[in-house]
């Protein structure tokens, strides 16, 4: 990497100062893919992190504005020093937002556990945005159910606590709202 870039970006073996490991608001007309640790396989946050890039670049969704990247990498660098390791369902939902293809769980209940805790998959993410597939319902449900994931709307302890987590990272009322509302045991 250029060395203007490598320093723009604060870089060292461990950290990039990027706006969710993709933009940074002096290097227009670059995105950065990959640039995370994590848990887990990379191919389906990959895909997602390369759509949304794609959707920028197109114009289908906005780059974001210059504060809130700014505002972004603060909190970044605020965190150095800490685990810098990703989960990858997290990771994948992080990008699916920002894509714009993030499944609108209201819309699928049976299907919230197999979407935030079942396979990971391309198809996993057609459910809606500008390239939603029609009809993608029965197959994501035949693939959580060809690898023993739940088809339904209830959650087991352990995935409660989980999404409660995820809730408080979200900082997402709607999301929020959702996991109150369907995590009642």
């Amino acid at each position: 990497m250029s060395p203007t870039i490598s320093a723009v970006l604060d870089l060292d073996a461990l950290h990039a100062d990027l706006y969710k490991f993709t933009f940074h608001p002096d290097l227009a007309g670059l995105a950065f893919l990959g640039l995370w640790e994590q848990t887990g396989p990379y191919f389906p946050p990959l895909e997602l992190q390369a759509r949304w890039i794609t959707y920028v670049w197109s114009g289908i969704r906005p780059l974001p504005t210059r504060s809130k990247m700014n505002a972004a990498i603060a909190a970044y660098r605020d965190a150095r020093g800490e685990s810098q390791l990703q989960a990858m369902h997290r990771m994948a939902l992080l990008f699916a937002h920002e894509a714009g293809v993030e499944p609108d769980l209201k819309a699928w209940p049976q299907l919230a556990p197999a979407l935030l805790f079942g396979p990971l998959s391309a198809i996993s993410f057609r459910l809606s945005g500008p390239d939603h597939l029609d009809d993608i319902e029965a197959r994501v449900a035949a693939e959580a159910r060809a690898v023993g994931t739940a088809v339904g709307s209830t959650f087991s302890n352990e995935q409660v606590s989980q999404l409660q987590d995820l809730a408080t990272a979200r900082k997402d009322p709607e999301f929020a709202e959702f996991v109150s509302r369907t995590t009642k045991l």
